[in-house]
């Protein structure tokens, strides 16, 4: 459909891929389109177009590179022999991958180099002037942690409190609340409370589980993750859904849980395992090995 050269592609409605999705039997195809958006192998423009990115590599590490595009996996496969299946995306040897054009992993995540606690820290940062008082009506809930006991002793666990609760994770005064807004849904912003206080409130908060995590980490109260490494896959199970970048590339490597609501990925191949660790780092959290 966007085809118009070897090095030229058009923009397609929307409503044309609709009826081509339809016509091949996908019905969840809005689904399918922010799958190929969140991959960056197509990009949505204005007024209900989409384009397809190019085909580019991303280096994994190592021996295997990621292979970005919107191509069939069994078109590629004319081309390249070791392309392959992983997750929703597609991984290739890296020898097989010479002229393609290379694109970094931390451009392709969209990763901004900073670990969760420095990123909650600049933001709480830069928000300080921007804090205005406000109701704190019973609704109101304050993200904090509690510990449980493991086999291996304790970990922290992340929850939402009520105000004034011992258990909120403040840092300088500075937490991250909820509002509920509908139906599991909620609005997310950072405030300031004290009991017999003013309740002050600040800036909407669009990625709330990266304040999480490094709120958890700044008060050297870092939340856990479960990994099980085994000869045939690798389990990673979450304790927040993930941010955008490290959600990136489990969509890329792995499979979700449909019932963890984004907690639990497998991974099909230890290949994969030094990438996604070095991903995890940037969460601060506690790894939990098992069996």
């Amino acid at each position: 459909m966007s085809f118009v050269d070897v090095d030229e592609a058009r923009e397609v409605h929307v409503t044309r891929l609709q009826h081509w999705f339809n016509r091949a039997g996908i019905t969840a195809w809005e689904e399918k389109l922010k799958t190929l958006q969140l991959l960056r192998e197509a990009e949505e423009l204005e007024k209900g177009y989409w384009v397809p990115a190019p085909t580019r590599k991303v280096d994994l590490g190592g021996a295997h590179c990621l292979l970005i595009g919107v191509h069939p996996t069994t078109e590629l496969r004319r081309h390249f022999s070791s392309v392959r299946r992983a997750g929703a995306a597609r991984v290739i040897d890296a020898d097989e991958t010479v002229d393609l054009l290379k694109q970094s992993t931390q451009a392709w995540r969209g990763y901004d180099g900073l670990v969760a606690s420095i990123w909650a820290q600049t933001v709480i940062e830069s928000a300080r002037q921007q804090f205005a008082p406000s109701i704190a009506d019973d609704g109101i809930e304050v993200f904090g942690t509690r510990a449980s006991k493991v086999k291996t002793g304790r970990k922290q666990n992340p929850t939402w409190c009520r105000l004034g609760d011992s258990a909120a994770c403040i840092w300088r005064g500075v937490g991250l609340f909820r509002r509920k807004t509908g139906v599991a849904r909620y609005q997310h912003f950072l405030g300031r409370y004290q009991a017999k206080a003013t309740f002050l409130e600040g800036s909407p908060i669009q990625e709330p589980s990266r304040m999480q995590f490094g709120l958890a980490a700044l008060q050297k109260q870092a939340l856990a993750i479960d990994m099980a490494v085994s000869r045939d896959a690798i389990s990673i199970k979450l304790p927040l859904r993930p941010p955008v970048a490290l959600r990136r590339l489990l969509v890329a490597l792995c499979n979700a849980d449909t019932q963890s609501f984004d907690r639990t990925w497998v991974c099909q191949t230890q290949d994969f395992l030094p990438a996604l660790q070095a991903s995890l780092q940037e969460l601060e959290c506690e790894v939990i090995h098992h069996e």
